[in-house]
């Protein structure tokens, strides 16, 4: 009895860590995915005006892709993630967000033509759930964790 009331907060910590560790890889995980999917339907769709969404779900514009990715986003609470698409030339893909402006969200995915490179950006803070994890674990004060999913692919139109 004496041994486990010494090892058991111990293990109950660990036990824990590992729990939320799970949580925010997974959402990273899930993120990235969604950001390269997202990266790659603004490729295909191009800024030809009236091309349909891969899904199906209607013209292809930056709201109606910020809509599909925020949809595929399962494990993240709904409306804690704005993607961002930008539309930068090959020379200037290293610093494509930094380079140019978003695109705006009413309009055909703006400036994508064949060869250009179109990149989503996508942020959340995950909550840690657990102070004494959230104390170790946390890159903002509030006990939230910063993640960050970034994906570029080669317009096609």
């Amino acid at each position: 009895m004496v041994e486990f009331s010494l090892v058991a907060p111990f293990a109950f910590f660990l036990f824990c860590t590992v729990v939320v560790l799970g949580i925010v890889i997974t959402n990273l995980i899930q993120l990235t995915n969604v950001a390269r999917d997202g990266a790659r339907i603004a490729a295909i769709c191009g800024s030809v005006k009236g091309t349909q969404m891969p899904d199906g779900s209607g013209d292809c514009t930056g709201l109606a892709i910020s809509t599909y990715i925020t949809t595929h986003l399962v494990s993240i609470p709904a409306g804690s993630v704005s993607p961002k698409i930008y539309v930068c030339s090959p020379e200037d893909a290293s610093t494509c967000s930094s380079s140019t402006t978003s695109c705006s969200t009413s309009d055909s995915i703006c400036r994508c033509q064949s060869g250009k490179i179109v990149e989503v950006d996508m942020a959340y803070d995950q909550p840690l759930y657990v102070p004494l994890v959230s104390s170790v674990l946390q890159t903002n004060p509030n006990g939230t964790r910063h993640i960050t999913a970034s994906a570029q692919a080669t317009c096609e139109q």
